[in-house]
């Protein structure tokens, strides 16, 4: 597995992807995560020491970072950001794909000042990798993918985008690295959908992460909640949700409280009607999700959302902002729960889950069901062993 950062205190969609593999084909296979010795996305410094342990019996490989995120890197990315805005692409216009118009030479230079980009790395892949069966590359994004997959031949390249609608997706250069893979993994139907809108037919598997699907005893607050589990940032709609909320109580008073964990990079605002908890056990979270009135995911941008399917997993409905096309899937195929686009959806599935408490348990059986036929942890297991013994990945 090759991953831009791997640490237990690391919460994150990709990293928890690729650790929970990890931890499910070491039953069949030695399992190697090649990472760095970073820890911090917003500038990719070298704070963990480099060389190998082993965790749960997973080897992990750190090497140091020599290109980290600067200053520059920022202008290149505003830069891109306004020439997403020009092209003007809405999300789901699969048939009017077009890329941002950068040379080649400009979007490697993007790509290499992002971060993290490891000589290490690369020198270790270049040199190990018939150690290997197979070298699994996760999230498309950074260097230690976009270089990474050309120091090891086609056959032995598996390649997990983690894609979603955004500025550095529609850059030419991805494509032409996607084909350096003999097959993609994807997380969900949309995020192929999607994929296959920018890169073109490639052989691919939807696989996604099994889920703990055991049931969990409600938390007792005394009162209704509505929850958020993750990162809580502008741009997973931290600051829409607050915005959203705290106008619902403003129109309606009521007992109900929003409830957070994970880590705060908003700077929540001290309020007795919101409730932050900062980072919980899995147990915690568990029985707060079974608790809750509603899950509420207002992210736009998800390529699974785990914390929505264990949310649904605990039979919990779920409110989510229906201009993120995973989410949609989701409560599309379950009937799982709600979704809403501006305030007035929001409110109104606020509203019908404290008038209609029935339809709210009918919603998180449905939720599941969906889970807990398509996210099983034994099912997940298979489908990876499968595509690691099979030549090529099979379209499916």
């Amino acid at each position: 597995m090759v991953i831009a950062r791997c640490d237990e205190n690391v919460v994150g969609g990709s990293e928890s992807l690729a650790w929970h593999w990890a931890t499910l084909l070491k039953d069949r296979y030695e399992v190697d995560v090649l990472t760095t010795t970073a820890l911090d996305l917003a500038t990719w410094k070298n704070v963990l020491a480099p060389g190998k342990e082993k965790r749960e019996g997973v080897n992990i490989h750190r090497f140091r970072v020599d290109q980290g995120r600067t200053p520059y890197w920022h202008e290149l990315h505003n830069l891109l950001l306004r020439k997403f805005k020009d092209l003007n692409i809405a999300e789901g216009q699969s048939k009017q794909i077009r890329y941002i118009p950068w040379t080649l030479a400009l979007q490697e230079e993007f790509i290499f000042k992002q971060g993290p980009y490891s000589q290490g790395l690369m020198d270790f892949l270049s040199g190990q990798w018939e150690d290997y069966k197979v070298i699994i590359f996760f999230t498309y994004l950074y260097p230690t993918t976009y270089w990474g997959m050309r120091q090891v031949p086609r056959s032995r390249c598996l390649f997990v985008p983690t894609l979603h609608h955004e500025a550095p997706a529609y850059l030419s250069a991805y494509r032409h690295m996607v084909q350096k893979a003999r097959g993609l993994l994807w997380n969900t139907d949309a995020e192929q959908r999607l994929g296959e809108a920018l890169w073109g037919q490639v052989l691919g598997r939807v696989v996604g992460m099994g889920i703990n699907t055991e049931r969990s005893s409600p938390a007792q607050l005394g009162y209704p909640y509505l929850l958020y589990c993750g990162r809580i940032d502008p741009y997973k709609g931290g600051r829409q949700l607050l915005e959203y909320f705290l106008r619902y109580k403003q129109e309606n008073p009521s007992p109900l409280r929003l409830l957070l964990t994970g880590k705060d990079e908003l700077g929540l605002p001290k309020n007795p009607e919101i409730e932050y908890r900062g980072f919980v056990s899995e147990e915690e979270k568990f029985r707060l999700m079974a608790g809750a009135l509603l899950f509420v995911m207002p992210s736009p941008h998800e390529s699974l959302s785990i914390v929505t399917l264990e949310a649904m997993a605990r039979g919990t409905p779920v409110l989510v902002n229906s201009k993120s096309p995973v989410l949609m899937d989701h409560i599309e195929k379950s009937q799982g729960g709600f979704a809403y686009q501006e305030y007035d959806g929001f409110a109104a599935a606020i509203d019908e889950s404290l008038k209609n408490p029935s339809k709210g348990k009918e919603m998180g059986n449905c939720g599941r069901e969906y889970v807990v036929t398509r996210y099983g942890l034994e099912r997940i297991k298979t489908i990876l062993f499968d595509v690691i013994e099979a030549r090529e990945v099979a379209v499916g």
